[in-house]
C-alpha cells in the first residue's frame, strides 16, 4: 500500500500572499482591503484536534472561518469552491463532475479551461452559516471553531428568517434561487461565521467514499497541483480568501518545490 500523503496547508487573501496554516492548530488571521477574518482547517485523525473542536460525526475535514466584508457585497456575487492554475487531467473528468454535482447541485464550473474552476454560491454550499452584527470600528473577536450555529436572521426578511434558523438544508435550498441571493447583502457590520465540511474525502488514502459503500481513488485524477479553495467574486475572480492544500507522498505528478510557503504536517 502506498504511504498516506503528507498534507501542507496555507491560506491568505490570494494565491500570491499565502501563509502557513497549521492543521488542527490555531486559526490564521487574514486582513486585506476587502475582507478580514480568521480561518481554521481541521482534519480527522491528524494530531492536535482538540476535543471541544472535534468534527461532527461523518465529517473527515473542515474549512471554517469567521470574518467580515469591508464593503457591501451581494450574496449573488460571493462564490466558493475550487480553482486551478493549470489544466487538470481529462481522464475521468465527466465522472468527477457528476460526483461534484451530486455533492452540490448549485455548482457552476468549467473543468476544461486552461485555468479550471468549480464554484458555488457561498450561501448555497456551506454546511453551516450564521451572521451577527458587529461594529466595523471594533476589532474582531477571537475565533474558535468549536460551534457553528445556523442563523442568518440579520441578513433576511423576518418572514423568511424564522423558517431557516437551525436548518442548513433549508438555507442552502433558499439561496439556490438567484432572486434570494440578489436581495441579500453583506455589509461591514455583519460578522459571518461558517463551516465547510464533508465526509466524502479520505486524505489518508486519497480516496472518495460515497453512500452505499462505493469508493474510488483520486490519485489518477490528480495532476500534482495544490488543491485550492477560493472565496471570490463572481465573474471577476477577485478573491477574498483562499486555502491551499498541497499533498505530498507516493502520488503522481508531484513537482519538486511546490508549496514551499506552506507548513509541514506529518
Amino acid at each position: 500500500m502506498s504511504p498516506a500523503p503528507r498534507i501542507r496547508v496555507s491560506a491568505g487573501p490570494n494565491l500570491s500572499s499565502l501563509q502557513p496554516l497549521h492543521i488542527n492548530g490555531p486559526p490564521l488571521h487574514i486582513s486585506s482591503p476587502s475582507w478580514e477574518g480568521s480561518i481554521s482547517v481541521r482534519l480527522r485523525d491528524y494530531p492536535g484536534l482538540k476535543e471541544d473542536e472535534a468534527l461532527e460525526e461523518g465529517s473527515t475535514w473542515s474549512i471554517s472561518f469567521e470574518g467580515r466584508w469591508k464593503e457591501s457585497v451581494g450574496a449573488e456575487e460571493v462564490m466558493f469552491g475550487n480553482v486551478w492554475e493549470k489544466p487538470i487531467k481529462s481522464y475521468g473528468t465527466s465522472a468527477a463532475l457528476r460526483f461534484m454535482r451530486y455533492v452540490d447541485p448549485s455548482l457552476e464550473c468549467d473543468l476544461y479551461a486552461d485555468k479550471p474552476w468549480a464554484l458555488s454560491p457561498l450561501f448555497a454550499t456551506l454546511q453551516y452559516m450564521s451572521a451577527r452584527e458587529h461594529s466595523p470600528t471594533e476589532p474582531l473577536p477571537p475565533f474558535k471553531p468549536d460551534s457553528f450555529p445556523e442563523d442568518l436572521s440579520p441578513l433576511l426578511p423576518s418572514s423568511d428568517a424564522s423558517s431557516l434558523v437551525g436548518n442548513p438544508a433549508a438555507r442552502r435550498s433558499y439561496f439556490s434561487k438567484a432572486a434570494h441571493r440578489s436581495s441579500t447583502h453583506l455589509t461591514p457590520q455583519h460578522l459571518i461565521r461558517a463551516d465547510f465540511s464533508h465526509g466524502f474525502i479520505n486524505f489518508d488514502s486519497l480516496s472518495v467514499s460515497l453512500p452505499g459503500g462505493l469508493s474510488f481513488s483520486l490519485a489518477k485524477y490528480w495532476n500534482g497541483e495544490p488543491v485550492v479553495f477560493s472565496c471570490q467574486r463572481k465573474g471577476t475572480g477577485e478573491s477574498w480568501f483562499v486555502v491551499s492544500f498541497v499533498l505530498e507522498g507516493d502520488t503522481e505528478g508531484k513537482e519538486e518545490g511546490e508549496g514551499k510557503e506552506s507548513e509541514d504536517v506529518d
